[in-house]
């Protein structure tokens, strides 16, 4: 154990046990000793009833060693994390009942934060997406409501805190494993027709893997208005600024191998990929090779409230712009590459809603427009020497490419009923309308000098979705579930597989994926002491998309003729003596497939790659009021079988013990002041979320928090 970690663990040992509480004029008269409570957390009532699983700011706001909300999910039914690296600075790490972060709507107040995912962006960028302004994060899974659209495994929606007429400011510092540091501070006010957010982050860390380092500073400002009449507008902008550094390969076949760090593969945080370029591959680059990103998204809205609904309208526009260097690997000093790219080149999304009560139903309607596109790459500096002779064939690796903004258009329309029957019996029906169009690509959009034979796609859908629910008795209910839903490709999918079309590598047809869900679900709480669910559900999925890397070719896509997915989730929590509460769920869940065009000789004899067969969650969680909360957990993941190229290879199952600790230090009427503590993996397991690279040992961080 290092010494920062050392101190860290030393300093709050002792101060949690002896730390007096605040005195002075702040006391109110008759103080007196907390009563031992239990805190529990039903579902707020502002939640939609479709949500199965809300995750409580406390959770949120946990210190983790990524600085990011992701690590709150992780104790859900069915969540699978495939990170490289505990920093988080890697986009589509998500997996919900084995569905991809493509395959999900990640929702930021009820706005998708999905981005293009060209030039190796991925989907989302959890690294942006800081705790300490979340009041709460809802789950559902399956196809629910046919609002929610371009989606087969769900919803994760991240709901801010909304200001109040009280300001709220929040500021907190944390430090820890690996010089980790993660800085935030919060602020929330609302006076008059006014109200406002701001919040603003600084994470840095040295990272486990070598030249794994990360440093980013995240700002986001959100501004409302109440007019007359009903109406409300607002707007908001985020901006984040971060740079990672490139993985370095480390294995003792490397002539540059260094044994005090961890044996893991290299990895290029920015696309197109140069390794399969590079004279030495990857062996190639060294220290200091990094990847910088500048991302600014703003959005606006304005709303109409009515005695019975509302009507809505959001808008979303964004733009990401990269720069990446490289180094020797024998010289830190000694640049071999350099290029600029706008990786999100003002792609932009327009939702609306209406939302109205009548009687007893509650009728919603409304639509989606996505346009999506990438920007222009641009190489600063190459030397040539280190290159091998595929850059004449490859050109856009020494000569850059102008991109193609504004390539895919989605668009959707919608209708939805939900007719309470009875007061036991609620349906839901609803049709989704769906549009789908790629342009044909210009073939200096990506650097080559053929054209691709290759169309446009042009895909329309109607999706139908209907669900039952009854309550029999109290506390209980059973849900029937079915819906259809198409997912359509994202611009890194359709460029690589029309890319590999043109070259004729591997060629094949490309469709949207199409999946027909069925769900059974029971829930049982009893006096809010108890709660109980099972789910069992069946996806069966036609074109499923699947993708892998070669070497020397780089990504390729393609579809699975199809593909089935089957689970049971279980779930119990109990409110126990002594101010316990134990909770604990269950995964089990089957992936097969069947016409694999890449995997012929059928190694996978069936089994969708990276799916583990269980997973498993529990823990015990003490409170005393407001002053003292802890957590004990475990998480665990079976096996799973991985792609590498054509060799297939197997990842261990791996057990995480973990924990966590508040501990409030002073409250009086100007503050409240606690101390936070975290340590993960305290059994020290190695481990790996995704093949090659290694996820830390045992960690722990800890700071203060500050709230007034």
């Amino acid at each position: 154990m290092r010494k920062a970690e050392f101190v860290i663990i030393l300093i709050l040992a002792v101060l949690l046990p002896f730390t007096p509480a605040c005195r002075g004029e702040e006391e109110k008269e008759g103080a007196h000793e907390l009563e031992e409570i239990i805190v529990t957390a039903p579902k707020p009532e502002d939640v939609p009833d479709y949500v199965q699983d809300v995750i409580s700011p406390e959770e949120i706001r946990r210190p983790v060693m990524s600085g990011s909300v992701l690590d709150a999910l992780g104790n859900q039914a069915g969540i699978q994390f495939q990170r490289g690296s505990l920093s988080s600075s890697e986009s589509g790490k998500l997996r919900l009942r084995g569905f991809n972060e493509n395959r999900l709507r990640i929702l930021r107040d009820g706005i998708p934060v999905h981005r293009d995912g060209s030039f190796g962006n991925g989907p989302v960028d959890w690294s942006t997406l800081s705790g300490e302004d979340v009041e709460r994060i809802e789950i559902h899974r399956g196809a629910g409501p046919a609002k929610f659209g371009n989606t087969l495994g769900g919803v994760v929606n991240i709901v801010t805190r909304k200001p109040d007429e009280k300001p709220e400011t929040s500021i907190s510092t944390v430090y820890g494993s690996h010089d980790t540091w993660d800085t935030k501070a919060s602020h929330a006010w609302k006076i008059g027709p006014a109200a406002w957010s701001l919040s603003a982050s600084h994470y840095e860390t040295d990272g486990y893997l070598r030249n794994n380092f990360t440093e980013r500073d995240n700002f986001s400002a959100d501004l409302s208005f109440d007019l007359s009449g009903g109406f409300e507008m607002g707007a908001g902008l985020t901006v984040s600024d971060m740079e990672n550094g490139n993985p370095v390969y480390n294995r003792p076949d490397s002539p540059y191998y260094k044994g005090g760090d961890p044996d893991a593969d290299e990895r290029e945080l920015g696309g197109p990929g140069i390794g399969a370029r590079l004279l030495q591959g990857a062996f190639a680059w060294g220290e200091r090779s990094a990847t910088e990103d500048e991302n600014i998204a703003f959005t606006a809205f304005g709303l109409k409230k009515f005695a019975s609904g509302h009507i809505r309208t959001d808008f979303r526009i964004w733009n990401q712009d990269r720069h990446e260097v490289y180094y020797d690997a024998t010289d830190s000093n000694k640049k071999i590459y350099e290029r600029d790219t706008k990786a999100e080149d003002d792609n932009w999304s327009l939702q609306a809603e209406a939302v109205f009560q009548l009687g007893a139903h509650r009728l919603e309607a409304g639509g989606e427009v996505q346009r999506h596109g990438w920007g222009e790459q641009t190489v600063r500096f190459i030397d040539e020497s280190y290159f091998n002779g595929s850059i004449n064939f490859f050109k856009f690796i020494r000569e850059g490419f102008k991109g193609q903004p504004d390539t895919l258009g989605y668009y959707a329309a919608y209708v939805q009923d939900t007719w309470e029957i009875h007061p036991k019996v609620t349906l839901e029906a609803g049709l989704r309308q769906e549009w789908f169009e790629a342009d044909s690509i210009d073939s200096d959009a990506f650097g080559f000098d053929w054209p691709a034979e290759v169309g446009e796609l042009d895909e329309n859908h109607a999706d139908p979705r209907v669900a039952l629910t009854v309550r029999p008795w109290e506390g209980g209910s059973f849900t029937a579930r079915f819906g259809i839903a198409h997912r359509y490709p994202t611009s890194p999918e359709y460029f690589w597989w029309y890319l590999n079309n043109g070259t004729g590598f591997f060629n094949t047809d490309f469709n949207s994926e199409e999946a027909r869900q069925y769900e059974l679900s029971y829930e049982q709480s009893v006096s809010d002491m108890f709660d109980f669910f099972v789910r069992g559900y069946y996806y069966d999925i036609r074109d499923y998309i699947a993708s892998t890397f070669v070497p020397g070719v780089g990504s390729v896509y393609y579809n699975i003729g199809e593909a089935e997915i089957k689970g049971t989730e279980i779930g119990v929590s109990a409110d126990l003596p002594y101010n316990l509460r134990a909770w604990a769920n269950f995964t089990w869940q089957e992936g097969d497939k069947d016409d694999d065009p890449w995997d012929t000789e059928n190694q996978l004899a069936g089994q969708l790659a990276d799916f583990p067969e269980i997973m498993f969650n529990a823990g015990l969680d003490y409170a005393y009021g407001e002053k003292f909360t802890a957590r004990l957990w475990l998480n665990y993941v079976d096996d799973r079988e991985h792609f590498k190229g054509r060799e297939l290879t197997e990842l261990d199952a791996y057990t995480l013990l973990n924990a966590s600790a508040t501990y409030r230090v002073c409250e009086t009427k100007h503050g409240k002041w606690d101390l936070l503590l975290s340590a993960a993996n305290l059994l020290d397991e190695d481990y790996e979320e995704e093949e090659g690279y290694p996820m830390a040992g045992a960690t722990v961080i800890g700071g203060v928090r500050v709230s007034f």
